[in-house]
Formats: structure tokens, sequence, C-alpha cells
């Protein structure tokens, strides 16, 4: 995805026309918010995108609409290795700043200039930004997302979990805490703490169990722990769900690669020379 992705978009972007009320109200709020979910809702299917497009394209305010493009733009920057395209962050930032000219002190606009630093890894700035919006708005869902978010790129456990608490009470939906479990599973597996990881991943699935990338994920997680028969199965469960999966395809090759060796691959029926 990442700049392959954001190059399809743009022009797309210039074609669409956009609502004329240039100020926040109830209907668009609540579009935006239909929106804000469907990006969250994205991993690697551009129609995901497009149709939070088209909800933010269908609201009322301008200002709401433009700041959904930021959103938009912010996941689409993403690339496989994680980071984020630096030209999609400049885009995302010139889309939110549209939206700020006409409404500048709206919480649930503003946090998105928080995920801005934090994704440029400006994270005296993105401070800056979460301290003054959660004085004015402490219990925002997406606010306390970016927090968590933050707390997650400094690394610091105590108060990632705390944000995912705090994050979790402000949620409104099933969705938006199985998306923040997952947040947090895959942080216990970036800092290899394979036991908790397993544990949010398990629960997650338990309410999502059509999620591939969280079965895949839980492979990873099984595979760290050099337990390949479960590896196997999880990543086994990912495939079928999505049959083209990449990284779950490569991923079975190394399972099958560890199997294939030693005690492992005489359980598997590896033959000897």
């Amino acid at each position: 995805m990442g700049k392959k992705l954001l190059r399809q978009m743009v022009p797309a972007l210039q074609k669409m026309k956009w609502p004329r009320i240039q100020a926040t109200s109830e209907q668009g709020r609540q579009t935006y918010d239909m929106g804000l979910d469907k990006v969250d809702m994205f991993r690697d299917d551009a129609k995901v995108l497009a149709s939070a497009l088209r909800t933010f394209q269908a609201g009322d305010s301008e200002p709401y609409a433009f700041a959904g493009v930021a959103y938009t733009l912010l996941a689409a920057a993403k690339e496989e290795n994680g980071r984020y395209h630096p030209e999609g962050l400049q885009l995302s930032l010139s889309w939110l700043e549209k939206a700020q000219a006409s409404e500048p002190d709206v919480v649930s606009i503003n946090f998105i200039e928080s995920l801005i630093y934090i994704y440029e890894d400006r994270l005296e700035d993105a401070r800056l930004i979460l301290d003054y919006l959660g004085q004015q708005d402490p219990a925002n869902y997406h606010l306390l997302v970016s927090e968590m978010l933050y707390w997650i790129r400094r690394g610091e456990i105590t108060q990632v979990e705390a944000a995912f608490q705090a994050a979790s009470e402000a949620s409104v939906t099933v969705p938006q805490r199985l998306r923040l479990r997952s947040k947090l599973a895959q942080f216990y597996l970036q800092e290899g703490m394979l036991d908790k990881a397993q544990a949010s991943f398990k629960e997650a699935i338990h309410f999502d169990q059509k999620n591939y990338a969280m079965w895949h994920d839980l492979s990873r997680v099984y595979f760290q722990q050099e337990n390949m028969e479960e590896a196997a199965k999880a990543n086994k469960q990912a495939l079928k769900i999505k049959p083209d999966f990449a990284e779950a395809m490569a991923m079975e090759n190394q399972i099958k690669k560890a199997m294939g060796s030693g005690v492992l691959g005489r359980l598997f029926g590896r033959r000897s020379g």
C-alpha cells in the first residue's frame, strides 16, 4: 500500500464533490463517525477506503468531510513495513488544515493532528496536542486511541495498558473494542511479551472469527514460542479466510521449514537422507 495507494487516491480526491457548509453539524458528525469506523476496518482492501470516502462525501459538513479525507489518507499512507509514507502524512495534514480553517476547535477533528505527529515521530509535538485536547474532551474515544498509540510509540507498557483501558471504556461498539484489543496484542508481540500477546489475540478472535489478520498474528506468536503445530493451525485459519494473504503464505513456508528440521521434522513426516 503506501505510496502506490496514495497515487491512486489523489486524482480521485480531486474529482470528488464535497459538502459546501463550512461548519459542523449533527448530521455531519454522525456521517463522520461512520466514515472513521470504516477507515478503521481497513487492512489491505482499497475498496474499504473508497467506501469511507463516499461516506464522508455524503455528509453536509465540509470540515468533517475534509477531516475524514485526512484520516483516510493516514490509513493509506501506511507501508507494509509499518512506516508511513512522508507524502501521505503531508497530504493528510493539508486536508486537516482545510478542515481546521473553518472549525479550528473541534476535538473530534483535531485529534488527527496528534496522529500525524506520532507517525512522523514528532512525539513532543504529539504530546502537546494530546494534553491540550485532553483538557477539552477527556472522554473522546478517538483521542484516547491516539493516546494509546502515542505510548505504544514510546514503548511504555504501563501507560499503554492504562490508555487501552480508558479507550475501551469510551468505546461505543464491539468492533471498536476488538480493534483496541488487537492493537494491545500487537504491542505485546512487538515487545516480546508472548504470553500476553497470545491471550489478547485469542480473546479478540473469540469475538471476530473471520479476522484473517489476527489469526495470522496469533500464528506469529506461536511461531516465536516455537509451538509450530499451533502456529500452523492459526495460520491455516488465516489462509482459509483469505487464500491470497501474502504474509500468511510466507508464514506457511517458514512453518514448513521449521517443521522440516530436527525432532519436529520426524514428528511431521520428514524423510531422513
